[in-house]
């Protein structure tokens, strides 16, 4: 017997686009919450072209100190919504919001996928405790290591 699927999309408005994420500093005091949890947690922003969330998937949940992610399910639910671009997002249980080289690399991975989807990740932001952050924006391509608290950098369109 053959197996069909029908893949089907049902929208459903729940709200209006939220306010526009236009910088880290935004999206760090927005998910802030994210510190209290004692595993990894993956969030994919939805963005529309005026950088408003229009939907938002928590795409993995890890363990203390990890968690798995691919670029196929990171971009599974962007596609369906219509994202023109997108923000990934997760905790370090730690606290501490430094990039481990598994961040770094993953940066990479979703950067070149989300070019190849015309979906740019716009910024992977890493939430720690007290209000830190780390934004892949606000570093180079060598991601010095440093924690940014409240910054304000705006992304460019």
């Amino acid at each position: 017997m053959k197996q069909a699927y029908r893949l089907e999309v049902v929208r459903t408005k729940i709200a209006e686009p939220t306010a526009a994420m236009n910088s880290p500093g935004v999206v760090g005091r927005r998910y802030a919450y994210l510190q209290k949890f004692d595993r990894e947690r993956v969030i994919r922003l939805d963005l529309d072209n005026k950088n408003r969330v229009i939907g938002e998937e928590t795409v993995a949940i890890g363990i203390g100190e990890a968690a798995i992610m691919s670029p196929r399910e990171v971009f599974r639910g962007a596609l369906l919504s219509g994202a023109t671009r997108v923000i990934v997002l997760h905790n370090h249980p730690s606290g501490d919001p430094t990039p481990s080289s598994e961040d770094q690399e993953i940066v990479r991975t979703l950067r070149a996928a989300g070019r190849l989807l015309a979906i740019p990740v716009l910024d992977f932001v890493i939430i720690g405790e007290d209000g830190r952050y780390w934004s892949a924006s606000n570093t180079d391509e060598e991601f010095e290591n440093h924690v940014v608290a409240g910054a304000a950098r705006e992304w460019e369109e």
